[in-house]
């Protein structure tokens, strides 16, 4: 008897499943597969559009329930009969709600409840999802991308959480897979020239708050025959979204277009074949997935080894970065051998005391500058690079027959000895520091 495919969506706040993965979760059901929907929170610090529910915002509880209704109602929507808040019954999670950054992406709010889901210990949230993941038995897992689509902290922390989950539970999942969106369609997501937008009232995006894609785009899940009930779904988030024809908008008004593919990239597990993404991205989130293969797990798999995951080599530096490595030398250069041999001296009962701080401001501004380098480009070698420039500028700065007067600059003392050589010796020690690409704020 053929295994029917199980799929596990993991969101942070209702509107997240339908926003983002309705349209798969509408063609998986409509396939035969079961889906379950878990959420996180109950968007308890959503803000709320209809001018009629505006008391909701600010009633967390009242708003909770409201929105526990709205999920109900879109799932429905969708076809999903199996929908879970994380915690269930033993532990509620709230929203953390968020701040618009400088940039025009998402960051953790300023203040949030103490049991906000950003505000519990990650391995206590990843626990939660596990024990998901060992009741559904999922033979895939579908979630945010590190970036968590516009940077909301909690879908951030949902992305990082389920990420340890997948390894956490006793049932190894063929496949996770991370929600993304390719830089192109992003834009026509946001474009307010296309037919039907100026009809539908809604303003046309400043700029693109979308993320750009964290992984390589392999699936992309054609979701055209189900666009009804996706459209229908967002309608059911009456306080969050506002639908009119073919495009939606959050509370800020600004529409956005419903897309007729939904993509992804995939984290652990099972890959795309090469041969078939030859032709392009994969038009299934269960492509290539041998869900007979994940079926046959006993009891012995717990402990089995986790999902491999698929990392992305960090990118070489490029032109660019050794070309703002040798300019940002130079300055540091030309301004160290200038400033180095400044001191002040004092008379201490009697004894004179010489104090370099000239030499110390010196060598700071190079490992400013050399650790600004090494945790810009994830990478020594720049770091490196303008090193050694450093030195030879300081060196070429000290020869009086290549440029008279030259040695004023930089002497055979020992401050200038110093400096010399503390460049690279810096170099050398924090080229032994391993630096992480920064996630986003939670």
């Amino acid at each position: 008897m053929a295994v029917v495919p199980r799929i596990l969506f993991v969101h942070a706040h209702p509107d997240d499943e339908t926003i983002t993965t309705g349209g798969t979760i509408a063609a998986l059901v409509g396939e035969g597969a079961r889906v379950t929907v878990l959420s996180a929170t109950r968007g308890e610090d959503g803000e709320v559009i209809p001018a009629d529910l505006k008391g909701l915002e600010g009633n967390r509880a009242g708003l909770a329930r409201v929105r526990e209704a709205e999920v109900a109602e879109a799932m429905a929507a969708l076809g999903v009969r199996e929908h879970l808040f994380l915690g269930g019954s033993a532990h509620t999670f709230e929203d953390s709600g968020m701040e618009w950054g400088p940039d025009g992406h998402a960051v953790a709010a300023s203040t949030m409840p103490a049991n906000a889901l950003c505000a519990a210990e990650l391995s206590t949230v990843s626990r939660y999802i596990a024990a998901v993941i060992d009741e559904v038995r999922p033979h895939a897992v579908i979630t945010y991308a590190a970036n968590g689509g516009y940077g909301h902290p909690d879908h951030v922390r949902v992305h990082e959480a389920t990420v340890a989950a997948v390894d956490l539970a006793a049932w190894r999942a063929g496949r996770l897979l991370f929600v993304d969106v390719p830089a192109e369609v992003a834009h026509e997501t946001f474009d307010a020239n296309q037919p039907g937008f100026a009809e539908t009232g809604f303003s046309p995006a400043q700029t693109i708050p979308t993320k750009p894609p964290v992984s390589e785009i392999v699936i992309a899940q054609d979701i055209s025959s189900v666009l009804g009930a996706k459209r229908s779904a967002l309608a059911a988030h009456r306080t969050q979204v506002a639908v009119s024809g073919g495009f939606f908008a959050l509370s800020n008004g600004i529409g956005m277009k419903i897309v007729d593919h939904e993509y992804y990239s995939i984290g652990a597990g099972t890959p795309i074949s090469a041969q078939r993404l030859r032709s392009g991205p994969a038009p299934h989130v269960l492509t290539d997935l041998d869900i007979a293969a994940c079926e046959t797990q006993t009891p012995s798999a717990v402990g089995a080894a986790p999902l491999r995951r698929r990392r992305r080599e960090p990118k070489k530096p490029g032109f660019f970065a050794y070309a703002h490595a040798v300019v940002l030398a130079v300055l540091i250069g030309f301004l160290g051998a200038m400033q180095h041999l400044n001191v002040s001296v004092f008379d201490l009962a009697g004894a004179t005391v010489i104090l370099p701080w000239g030499l110390v401001l010196s060598l700071l501004l190079a490992a400013c500058g050399l650790w600004h380098l090494k945790t810009m480009y994830l990478s020594s070698s720049p770091m490196l690079v303008a090193a050694l420039v450093i030195v030879i500028l300081s060196y070429v700065l000290g020869q009086p027959t290549w440029l008279p007067g030259a040695d004023i600059i930089v002497t055979g003392t020992l401050r200038s000895a110093a400096w010399l050589i503390g460049p690279m010796f810096i170099a050398a020690i924090l080229a032994f520091i391993k630096v992480r690409r920064p996630t986003a704020a939670r």
